[in-house]
């Protein structure tokens, strides 16, 4: 074969001669036209970089085949090893925005602790039986033998006072802002 031997005309000849059957083999596996234009021409120029082996190819439409397939299972592999570094990317920043996420709502968290010690004995009561146990404002006037207006007063204040605490003493973040909507009514 000619083009073993470097012969630049002879591989002209053979790459119009296959260039579409190696692209529409190409298309098989790979959708994308720009992607089918850089395979077929890593075809060729696997071709023309091993053209010495061409002087005991017995086949070349068989070598041709085989290169192609090997260019083309290459290009999948690497097409895999890139989605899969990009997912692992991605765990691990989520894995990183979530432990962020905890350790900032523990902050809160701690906060508005602190700032429902500060509250008036019946006050936290009242807030407590809200938040911590669910109680409606009917449920905790009853239990408390306190008017429902008493308590929605003393609920009021008392979150009121907690998202004030939080605003003042907590770093100002989109997840406060969760946090605080936790004290909502």
């Amino acid at each position: 074969m000619q083009i073993a031997h470097g012969d630049r005309d002879a591989f002209r000849i053979l790459y119009g001669a296959y260039f579409s059957k190696v692209q529409q083999y190409v298309a098989l596996f790979e959708p994308s036209r720009i992607s089918q234009d850089e395979l077929t021409q890593d075809v060729f120029v696997r071709v023309w970089e091993k053209r010495a082996r061409l002087a005991g190819v017995e086949s070349f439409k068989g070598y041709l085949f085989l290169v192609t397939r090997n260019v083309v299972f290459n290009f999948i592999r690497a097409l895999k090893v890139r989605q899969r570094v990009q997912q692992l990317d991605d765990s691990v920043q989520v894995a990183s925005n979530e432990l962020e996420h905890e350790l900032l709502f523990k902050q809160y968290y701690r906060i508005a602790i602190e700032a429902m010690d500060k509250l008036p004995p019946g006050r936290r009561k009242i807030l407590k039986m809200s938040i911590d146990d669910g109680f409606s404002l009917d449920e905790i006037a009853g239990e408390l033998n306190i008017t429902r207006a008493g308590v929605k007063k003393q609920l009021y204040a008392a979150t009121a006072f907690v998202r004030q605490y939080l605003k003042d003493h907590g770093e100002i973040t989109l997840l406060l802002f969760v946090f605080l909507s936790l004290f909502e009514l």
